[in-house]
């Protein structure tokens, strides 16, 4: 099942923080970069598997009740609007992280991946993939963590 609600990933203290990273090793903006902030040792063990190709997926555990998921969705990255997150590798990546809930008994905390920094279009590129990934493990709940943006708060 998917479910939007109204929280950043950072928030999440029970379950499995789901989010893109690039393969070049840097979580300098975005959600990845808030992750590294919160969670330092996400940033480290990343480094060590930086070189990962798109579509894996690295976990690492906070404390008993908390995973982060280093979802390899893109190859590269830039800053330039044009598209780097691969939807094949959101899928890929996010079918390990529905492994690793189902055996655990965990839900999914993810922001909208791929979609900001990765350029892609949420209903069209990720959401058909994102609802492939919850149908096949659907005793999962992944909750997509959507704030709205700070130009659109009055």
């Amino acid at each position: 099942m998917i479910d939007y609600i109204e929280k950043s990933v950072i928030d999440v203290e029970t379950g499995i923080v789901a989010h893109g990273v690039n393969c070049q090793g840097k979580m300098g903006s975005g959600v990845a970069k808030a992750i590294r902030a919160k969670w330092p040792i996400v940033y480290e063990e990343y480094k060590k598997q930086s070189t990962e190709v798109p579509g894996s997926c690295l976990i690492v555990t906070i404390n008993d009740s908390l995973h982060v998921a280093n979802c390899y969705t893109q190859k590269f990255y830039g800053y330039d609007g044009n598209k780097y997150a691969d939807p094949n590798a959101i899928g890929r990546s996010m079918e390990v992280v529905g492994i690793f809930a189902d055996m655990y008994n965990l839900p999914v905390f993810m922001p909208k991946i791929g979609c900001g920094l990765g350029g892609l279009d949420w209903n069209e590129d990720v959401l058909p993939i994102m609802e492939y990934v919850a149908e096949v493990y659907n005793g999962v709940t992944f909750y997509v963590c959507d704030l709205p943006r700070k130009k659109d708060v009055k």
